[in-house]
């Protein structure tokens, strides 16, 4: 499934440090395709494959919850437009 998070981020640059550490080693069935930072890195809205929304959710909250608020919706792939293949 494919997952669009909007993290709003209090500390970006504990926060980017923190993604750059764990984009290459990424639990199985998560896959990162698309990160689109605001200009003042204090925002950010990603495009996740996962294969179970609550295990990611456990997955990033332990991992960024303490200097992001994460907003997690789920895509509807039937109308979505440019989702990878």
């Amino acid at each position: 499934m494919f997952i669009s998070v909007k993290h709003d981020i209090s500390n970006p640059q504990e926060f980017w440090s923190i993604a750059e550490k764990a984009i290459p080693n990424l639990p199985a069935g998560v896959k990162l395709h698309s990160s689109f930072p605001t200009s003042d890195m204090g925002t950010a809205f990603c495009l996740w494959e996962v294969e179970s929304l609550d295990g990611f959710k456990d997955y990033l909250e332990s991992a960024t919850g303490h200097v992001s608020k994460n907003n997690y919706y789920v895509i509807d792939e039937k109308v979505a437009i440019g989702l990878p293949k």
